[in-house]
């Protein structure tokens, strides 16, 4: 105890023996000296942890944002494959399907003979597959008057299924009073497959 005392004693005496610049001088070094310290053994680790931390936190906010922006356009992309769905259940629900022909057909047939149509010919020409879909062309003989068959073509026009008038003829009768028509109506139905192109065989 008394060692210690005299050594604190003599570090007394030898400070008193220090000028007020040394004095400052000797703080000033015990303060870097303990700066120093708490930097490199305590400070930069966690300076660099927290530097970690912001640059996670960034790419993280970053990852988020396009995230929502992502859902946001999965949203926007449902939507129109929904809007795009209905327009596609409109309008194959104009398109006949292969059940449905003969009863058009019929449709046909007897819309001219209810508007005072004479039905000389009526027949169904082959079956034209294209890409989707295939055209069902009929072709129609009719006798009648200029009024009975804009009235017949008008209500053509008014069914529920697709369904157009091609190569329209008129041929004036001997009486002058009616017309004998010649057209083809076409309607389509909707196919599931598209036809697949054939290939030749090979030659052995």
């Amino acid at each position: 105890m008394k060692k210690d005392s005299a050594s604190l004693g003599v570090l007394q005496e030898k400070l008193g023996e220090l000028t007020p610049l040394q004095r400052l001088l000797l703080v000033l070094v015990t303060v870097l000296l303990l700066g120093g310290a708490f930097y490199f053994l305590k400070y930069k680790d966690q300076a660099q942890n927290i530097r970690r931390l912001q640059t996670s936190i960034l790419e993280q906010q970053k990852k988020l944002e396009t995230l929502k922006l992502a859902a946001v356009e999965v949203e926007k992309l449902q939507k129109e494959l929904a809007q795009s769905e209905e327009q596609l259940r409109q309008v194959l629900s104009l398109l006949p399907d292969q059940k449905e022909i003969p009863g058009l057909l019929d449709n046909i047939s007897q819309l001219g003979a209810e508007v005072g149509l004479e039905n000389i010919l009526f027949q169904p020409q082959p079956e034209q597959p294209r890409e989707f879909h295939a055209a069902i062309p009929i072709r129609l003989d009719l006798v009648g008057t200029y009024h009975e068959l804009g009235v017949f073509l008008d209500r053509v026009s008014k069914l529920d299924r697709i369904l157009k008038v091609e190569n329209l003829n008129l041929t004036r009768q001997k009486d002058g009073s009616t017309l004998q028509v010649g057209l083809t109506a076409v309607t389509y139905r909707f196919v599931d497959t598209p036809p697949q192109a054939t290939t030749p065989p090979k030659k052995k």
